[in-house]
């Protein structure tokens, strides 16, 4: 084997890639020296011609995988070691990375299968070193998308005239859906019901779905979805594509895609979803949406914390949490500072700058759902708030209507759950222990400290004006979960305030997802009926709701 090896090395000059590959199929073990000697000669003055040469040797395999018409891993795997020519290499060195990059949207021959090019594209998005900006040149150089999203990134617009306008409040219908499905989330039969659930909801929405290759492929065998699949080839997006970006519309109605500046701790990849979103949209939807493109914000901002409505845009202190330490120079809240009118007045003088600047970004003023005054007292209830994310304890409806979450209601529901309602609980989320074990565990797991701010809030919005009606919120301990494997956090929310409404032939309407808890789900339509909405609960994404991602974070949306 070492012999032959040697005898391709020197041979390399006199040899065809053709000749090369058919060589290297005869003999599968010298393949990696031969493509790491020519990532060697990547590096000589004959450095255009190595990488000629290994371009064309990817091509003649690519096109013998397409004569033999199906492929094994070890084919892709010994494929994908001819493009990256070296691929420990590829993975650790950044300047022979910079350089195989520069070659690998020329390393698929044009004929090949659709299929297999998916099928090389997914794996080379788990390599090491390949980030949105290097997949996107690949993937149109092997002409897998319609477009590059760089090619359609614009400057944020700072004049009034072409000011984007957020158009997010419920009086405007939901036009179209957008949901992130990552496989390695979520099965293809808990997505096929989520999305059943919601077409059944809006039989003429258009959803669009953000999905890898193999949970794409499943839900291509789903026609009756009426889905645009949007393929992202493995990248480890989250399932929550209201965080990292806002869809908004220029003064013409154009659709721009709006992405925040703060990245979130362990999401960092999540700031390449809405360009993602850009680079693969479907043609015809392009041009609905007046050739759609993608800016950033100027400042931070976090959608599952800002509620807007015609009128105003409603926040909490915690919005403004990432701004504030910003504008204070700070790396923490400094809560030790919060004894003393003058410590807590430092922290709510950033707090209202910071708001100011969301004003101009939503075009319209913001307000607190709670009060805002320099009483440490006061900051001491507010505090219970902190962790959460708005639009998981507070729905804001037409009319000036608000139901707020309610910790004690939430223990009253569990003290009046059926063995049947425990059941679908326990089975739903894979809790234990069982039975009364269960049910004290629940019950010391509900926060005083979130009960004392939700109430604030309640009292709050009533003085303000609003209807306020109550919805029950459970915390569950992510210690009662029979898997744990992977999960750092404390608990998740069981919560009904996390929806998104929309007005639709007249009639007021929210969708969200189901709580796995038959009695609540009712006591929850009741409520929302009592306000004036039909409330319409899907089959729930149960991994995004174990990591508090309720129905809104879920999803993203483009209003009529």
């Amino acid at each position: 084997m070492l012999a032959l090896t040697l005898l391709l090395l020197t041979a390399l000059p006199a040899a065809t890639p053709e000749q090369l590959e058919v060589r290297l199929a005869a003999d599968v073990a010298s393949l990696p020296a031969a493509t790491a000697e020519l990532g060697r000669a990547l590096e000589g003055s004959s450095r255009s011609k190595a990488a000629d040469y290994l371009a064309a040797l990817a091509r003649a395999r690519c096109r013998r995988l397409a004569r033999q018409g199906s492929w094994i891993p070890e084919d892709l795997q010994a494929l994908l070691t001819i493009q990256l020519a070296d691929p420990q290499r590829f993975a650790g060195e950044p300047a022979f990375r910079s350089r195989v990059l520069e070659i690998l949207p020329h390393a698929l021959d044009p004929s090949t299968p659709p299929r297999l090019r998916d099928d090389l594209l997914f794996e080379l998005d788990q390599v090491r070193g390949i980030d949105f900006a290097a997949s996107e040149a690949i993937e149109a150089g092997w002409g897998a998308v319609p477009r590059r999203a760089l090619e359609r990134r614009v400057e944020f617009p700072t004049a009034v005239a072409e000011r984007l306008r957020f158009i997010d409040e419920a009086e405007n219908p939901l036009a179209a859906s957008v949901y992130s499905l990552p496989s390695f989330f979520f099965g293809a039969d808990e997505a096929a019901a989520f999305l059943a659930g919601v077409r059944r909801a809006a039989p003429d929405r258009t959803l669009i779905v953000l999905a890898d290759l193999p949970l794409r492929r499943k839900l291509e065998e789903r026609a009756d979805l009426k889905l645009r699949l949007l393929e992202t080839y493995g990248r480890p997006y989250s399932p929550w594509p209201r965080d990292p970006f806002s869809l908004v519309r220029t003064p013409s109605g154009a659709v721009r895609v709006l992405v925040r500046p703060n990245l979130q701790p362990g999401r960092e990849e999540d700031a390449s979803l809405g360009p993602e979103l850009i680079q693969n949209l479907p043609d015809d939807l392009d041009r609905a949406w007046g050739r759609a493109a993608w800016t950033v914000a100027p400042v931070p901002f976090h959608n599952g914390q800002v509620l807007t409505t015609r009128d105003a845009a409603w926040i909490t202190l915690h919005t403004l949490e990432p701004r504030i330490l910003s504008l204070l120079k700070l790396p923490r809240v400094p809560v030790g500072t919060f004894t003393t009118a003058a410590g807590v007045g430092r922290y709510t003088a950033a707090a209202r700058k910071a708001a100011a600047e969301l004003e101009t970004l939503y075009g319209r003023p913001v307000r607190f759902v709670h009060p805002l005054t320099d009483d440490p007292a006061l900051m001491r209830r507010l505090g219970g708030g902190a962790g959460y994310d708005l639009d998981s304890i507070v729905t804001l409806l037409p009319g000036s209507k608000a139901l707020v979450a309610d910790v004690t209601a939430g223990l009253e529901l569990l003290g009046r759950l059926t063995p049947e309602d425990w059941k679908a609980f326990q089975d739903g989320y894979g809790l234990e222990p069982e039975g009364e074990a269960l049910a004290r565990s629940l019950a010391a797991a509900q926060s005083a400290g979130l009960d004392d701010f939700l109430d604030l809030t309640a009292e709050h919005l009533t003085k303000q004006g609003m209807e306020v009606r109550r919805l029950p919120l459970v915390a569950v301990p992510v210690s009662l979960l029979r898997n744990r494997e992977g999960l750092e956090h404390r608990e998740f929310l069981i919560t009904w305030n996390n929806v998104v409404a929309e007005i639709r032939d007249g009639h007021l309407r929210a969708e969200g997802f189901s709580s796995l808890i038959p009695a609540g789900d009712r006591l929850a339509e009741e409520t929302f009926k009592a306000a004036g909405a039909r409330l319409d609960l899907l089959p729930p994404l149960v991994r995004s709701v174990i990591l508090n991602g309720g129905y809104r974070c879920a999803s993203n949306h483009v209003r009529g």
